[in-house]
């Protein structure tokens, strides 16, 4: 039996986590699997460090050169993780995103994995050696390394996983995946299973244990997905299909997004192509942007808001100016000072009556909501930043969460 292991930055983040990670899989490989490939993130803020390094130099780096640069932190994980398997007696060998041929494909530092050609890993595999992968990144047509932005080694485990088809188990630093993050309250539960489609919504909107594009992948080869503490031998989440059983819950988590900015762009003289040209604009920029509202007024003038994470002000400020650029009437404001709840079940598919529930508990706790957007198994508002651990347990409470 086979399978993918990914271990996250925390996981790994001094020499003497390593060694405990690494004894850890050596008693896997004794004792349940024949076959392990392990996917490594950098060391603790390793990721944080490289780009501050950066950041001290130029203001603006090239993103080829960052890309370049910001590899070496898994290069470095991966390499120290051999070491110590070796010590333990056991065959290993790392191997670079270019090394393992993972292909991929789209910007730099927001790259995306179009391909992985597993001949080199499966010939490591059978010459009996665990084999360790860097997480996040991956070589273009070019030659070139390139990143898939935070949360990409999620995405590269559980591709390896798809490619080799087998399991892929996520080791982070909590126990699993809980209904409510438990920072924000004490009561949250942890689940033992949740399907794709709310794990995808949950960490679309906010929740930092599982990157979307991981889940994504996860459901469209249908990989098994378990998420758990490092070490640890109990808890745990399988992210799974949706079955009968989940859909009893009317909502199975809450999200949320501390910091977030609103932008709303006025005084658009309406036309469909000028409102697709904006999307466009922002599509190319790389901004991931939610809760998007249009109102046209009477004489046929427009206005766009959409929030976005203050994480990626640095793209928003690219997508405005351009926009300014090509029409200079228009007039842009910003909220920057709130936050984003959102409520997710596929429960809700088929029943009514969450969103006055939710609505009901923000107001009792005199949290006032704006931006509403709904999909089919969510519902998300923006708040006040300040209030957001007040609509939590409002909003969790409500739900028994």
């Amino acid at each position: 039996m086979r399978v993918v292991l990914k271990y996250g930055g925390s996981s790994v983040a001094t020499i003497e986590k390593i060694k405990a990670i690494s004894g850890y899989i050596s008693k896997l490989k004794r004792e349940k699997y024949d076959e392990i490939v392990v996917v490594a993130s950098a060391m603790g803020k390793t990721t944080d460090a490289l780009i501050k390094m950066a950041n001290e130099i130029s203001s603006n780096p090239d993103q080829r050169e960052l890309d370049s640069l910001l590899s070496t932190g898994e290069q470095q994980t991966v390499t120290l993780l051999s070491i110590a398997l070796n010590a333990e007696g056991e065959k290993a060998v790392s191997l670079t995103g270019s090394q393992a041929n993972v292909k991929t494909m789209g910007i730099h530092t927001k790259s995306k994995i179009k391909s992985i050609d597993v001949e080199r890993i499966e010939n490591h595999l059978k010459d009996g050696k665990i084999v360790i992968v860097t997480g996040f990144q991956g070589v273009n047509d070019d030659g070139d390394i390139t990143t898939l932005g935070r949360g990409g080694s999620d995405t590269s485990a559980v591709a390896l996983a798809a490619a080799l088809g087998c399991e892929c188990r996520i080791y982070t630093d909590v126990e699993g995946i809980y209904s409510v993050d438990p920072r924000r309250y004490r009561d949250a539960k942890l689940l033992d299973k949740i399907s794709y489609e709310e794990m995808m919504e949950m960490a679309h909107l906010g929740a930092g244990v599982m990157e979307t594009r991981a889940v994504e992948l996860g459901k469209k080869f249908n990989i098994p997905i378990f998420v758990g503490r490092s070490l640890s031998e109990t808890g745990g989440t399988y992210i799974m299909e949706k079955n009968s059983a989940l859909e009893e819950k009317l909502v199975t988590g809450l999200s949320i997004a501390n910091e977030i900015i609103v932008t709303t762009i006025s005084n658009i003289d309406y036309s469909a192509e000028k409102i697709a040209e904006i999307f466009s604009t922002i599509n190319n920029c790389g901004l991931n942007i939610n809760m998007i509202t249009q109102n046209i007024s009477r004489d046929r003038k427009t206005d766009i808001s959409f929030s976005c994470t203050l994480g990626e002000k640095y793209l928003l400020d690219q997508v405005v100016e351009q926009i300014r650029n090509r029409y200079p009437e228009i007039e842009i404001e910003y909220q920057d000072n709130l936050g984003m709840i959102s409520v997710v079940g596929i429960g809700m598919i088929n029943n009514s009556g969450i969103a006055g529930r939710f609505f009901s508990a923000l107001s009792s706790a005199g949290v006032e909501f704006y931006q509403v957007t709904t999909s089919e198994i969510s519902i998300s508002c923006s708040v006040d930043r300040n209030l957001i651990n007040r609509a939590v347990e409002s909003a969790a409470v409500e739900f028994g969460l």
